[in-house]
């Protein structure tokens, strides 16, 4: 049958959506001022009351809000005028009367300021970069580790991509609190800006869109799936599962002692319906990650009401301050008209542990294995301003910047994945993805791997670097093989199964009439070791050969659909953890 390419011609959501992007953001959002100061950084600054008027040119602005709208002062001519907006560009300083409490905000961002319920709307347009240094330096907290930083600079720039618009019936994207993303503009460290730049342009996405990267403080070793906070959420990368590197260091333990009296003012406040005089707090279900679901009210009238913990958790701090309850991972007790709150941890428990991720930073993991540990699943783009492209074929889409040239891999892709699946008996049920690198940098940039790996799968995706270094090594063919192998060996593989097993089966598959390999013996113990953490590209090279090895001896000892069933079953127990004799 003739083989029908279908163009595509769609930019690749990542790429595009990091190319001059910019983002509105209302500063000066939890206490905002009624009246505030703009002053020429130098020189003079240029302002205008509308989009399209002339700029007008003062070294220094007075803006206060009234009930007809903004009333300015200029620092030139003391002239005074009303108008229902402002546009500042220049170098500037925005500074607030005292009794805002809140630091100078000093940039050459567009500020664009407006009356609103007679106080000021002041936003910015930032470029996602500067947006980035801004949150970045608001919420890494005491970070020490490199990698750590730069792990929190691609979930916030993620976070970004994915919530632009968060507050868009408002007139901008993003707060400045974090009720968004907090920032600190005065706070941005030559540490945070290289933590930026090292990272410029990644984010992680899942099935082509950006991914939803919550974060939090401190787990207290239990990372929370996304539907315990949010029950509509059912991300797969957001899933409940132990996290040993955020107690490494010790468990991040608190207590909070609380009237009856206090937390029942604090919920009437929310508008919770209550019973009246009720007396006990008990926690009636725990979520998945062990984290109080669904509160008990009891010993009023009516005597038992139900409350969500979260709701509970929110309007308690919301209160009485935002310590008194840091998580819902704890157990209370009644103690004579107190609440005694004994937990740990702090945050919703969603996404990246902050602690975690420092704990894994300093035992020399990078910012890739972070983000791989707390998004599961997710992968990490870079944004080069390339035009990505989709085309299709019969059984496969490719995702490509250079449409034409890289069209040609499609027929021999789509032949090869029909001999594997012939090969081994077994069909793709989805349709796999590749993804041709337009240089070496972005392969190696975006995939982690080195220039010796010629691809990589993750999820339902083939990571290929250039096409044409493909073809100058002649393993166009053989690279594809392996690569589709390994799509089909993990879509049969039970969760748990050996890495050294799974790569030893699609060596065999790949070449299974291969002499054995030149290795050194290793146990299954020592192969798993190293090629989860190789010490050195021989030491992983040579983990790979001792796998086909092992697999090769394992066939021959009890066949080839034997050891392939293996893979959904598990090893038996009576196959020797050493190499088989």
């Amino acid at each position: 049958m003739k083989l029908k390419l279908i163009a595509a011609m769609l930019c690749f959501a990542p790429a595009c959506a990091l190319r001059a992007q910019n983002f509105d953001v209302r500063i000066y959002t939890q206490r905002p001022p009624t009246t505030i100061t703009v002053t020429a950084a130098t020189n003079a600054i240029a302002w205008r009351t509308c989009p399209a008027c002339a700029d007008k040119s003062d070294p220094s602005l007075s803006i206060a809000s009234t009930a007809s709208g903004l009333t300015l002062g200029t620092g030139e001519n003391g002239g005074r005028q009303t108008t229902n907006d402002l546009y500042v560009t220049g170098s500037y300083i925005l500074k607030p009367p005292a009794d805002v409490d809140a630091p100078p905000f000093s940039a050459d961002f567009p500020v664009h300021i407006r009356a609103l319920d007679g106080q000021l709307m002041i936003t910015v347009t930032m470029p996602i970069e500067k947006y980035v240094q801004a949150v970045l330096s608001a919420e890494s907290g005491d970070f020490k580790q490199t990698e750590s930083l730069k792990a929190m600079a691609v979930a916030i720039r993620t976070y970004a991509l994915r919530f632009r618009g968060k507050h868009s019936a408002q007139g901008f994207d993003f707060c400045d609190t974090t009720h968004c993303q907090a920032m600190s503009w005065n706070g941005v460290t030559p540490r945070i800006v290289a933590a930026v730049a090292a990272t410029q342009g990644q984010s992680i996405t899942y099935g082509g869109a950006p991914a939803e990267t919550y974060y939090h403080q401190n787990c207290g070793g239990a990372i929370a799936a996304a539907s315990e906070s949010w029950p509509d959420n059912h991300a797969p990368y957001l899933v409940a599962h132990a996290d040993p590197y955020c107690v490494a260091a010790g468990v991040l333990k608190w207590q909070s002692t609380i009237s009856v009296a206090d937390i029942d003012n604090a919920l009437r406040a929310a508008g919770l319906s209550l019973p009246a005089h009720w007396t006990t707090l008990e926690i009636a279900t725990r979520t998945a990650s062990g984290r109080a679901q669904r509160l008990r009210l009891a010993g009023g009238t009516p005597a038992d009401v139900p409350l969500s913990a979260s709701t509970f958790r929110f309007a308690v701090n919301r209160a009485l301050g935002w310590n008194k309850i840091r998580s819902d991972l704890y157990d209370v007790r009644n103690a004579g008209g107190q609440l005694i709150f004994s937990g740990r941890g702090s945050g919703h428990g969603v996404g990246l542990c902050q602690a975690g991720a420092e704990e894994m930073a300093r035992e020399g993991k990078s910012y890739r294995d972070i983000l791989n540990f707390y998004y599961p699943g997710t992968e990490l783009v870079s944004a080069r301003g390339e035009n990505w492209q989709k085309q299709s074929s019969e059984r496969l889409d490719l995702l490509s910047t250079n449409p034409q040239a890289d069209a040609a891999i499609l027929p021999i892709a789509d032949r090869i994945l029909k001999e594997d699946e012939r090969a081994i008996g077994w069909q793709l049920t989805f349709r796999p993805q590749l993804q041709l690198f337009p240089t070496m940098d972005a392969y190696r940039d975006t995939t982690g791997q080195p220039g010796w790996v010629a691809a990589s799968v993750r999820g339902q995706t083939i990571r290929l670097q250039p096409l044409i270094e493909l073809k100058r090594r002649a393993i166009v063919e053989s690279t594809l093989r392996h690569e589709f192998f390994h799509l089909l060996v993990e879509s049969h593989a039970k969760a748990g199964a050996p890495l050294w097993f799974r790569e030893g089966i699609v060596l065999y598959l790949s070449s299974p009439d291969a002499p054995p390999a030149n290795a050194v013996a290793m146990t299954d113990q020592q192969m798993e070791s190293s090629l989860l953490h190789p010490l050195s590209r021989d030491n992983q090279e040579n983990a790979y050969a001792a796998a086909q090895n092992r697999v090769s001896l394992l066939v021959q000892l009890r066949g080839r659909q034997t050891v392939l069933e293996w893979l959904a079953t598990g090893i038996p127990a009576d196959v020797s953890a050493g190499a088989p004799q």
